[in-house]
């Protein structure tokens, strides 16, 4: 189980948003948070379209004039921040267990949005956009427990809902 411990300063001040979504970059979702967050940098953090070319020029043609992409392995996300603290990064990974990889790296992200993750095996519909399992919740709920703002919002236009609404405290 993923342990974090906040301290004062811990924050990534320039990570804004973190997104999970299966899609990654996807039609007008980074167009969109991008212009609303006022960010000019995105991340796409995942191991497998690190290393696809093609993916990479499909996913270029949903980023907006003027905004950077970098495609990194989970591994290297820390590396990238710690040396860009003048960015504002818009940062977006396929999964749970790909944002708990990166947090692993031992540093703090504020802000946690969850766009789509698909129905797959072993999974079962939380909303009619965000399928999950057992694992899925367990990072969720630890994410809540260390004040992680985590919620589930398509865009910044639709309706968003705070992810410990689904959480029943014992």
């Amino acid at each position: 189980m993923l342990r974090l411990v906040r301290k004062e300063g811990d924050s990534v001040k320039n990570i804004k948003l973190a997104r999970i979504d299966s899609r990654l970059s996807h039609g007008k979702v980074v167009s969109y948070w991008t212009e609303y967050l006022n960010l000019d940098t995105v991340i796409i953090a995942n191991d497998r379209v690190y290393q696809d070319d093609f993916e990479q020029a499909v996913m270029n043609l949903t980023m907006p004039e003027g905004i950077a992409a970098h495609y990194l392995r989970l591994d290297q996300v820390k590396n990238y921040v710690e040396n860009n603290q003048n960015e504002d990064i818009f940062l977006i990974v396929e999964s749970p267990r790909d944002l708990e990889k990166i947090l692993e790296k031992d540093y703090f992200i504020d802000r946690v949005n969850i766009g789509i993750i698909h129905l797959s095996q072993g999974k079962k519909l939380l909303t009619e956009e965000v399928a999950v399992d057992e694992k899925d919740l367990e990072i969720f709920a630890n994410l809540i427990s260390n004040d992680i703002e985590v919620f589930i919002q398509l865009s910044p236009f639709a309706c968003k809902r705070d992810l410990s609404d689904f959480f029943i405290e014992a």
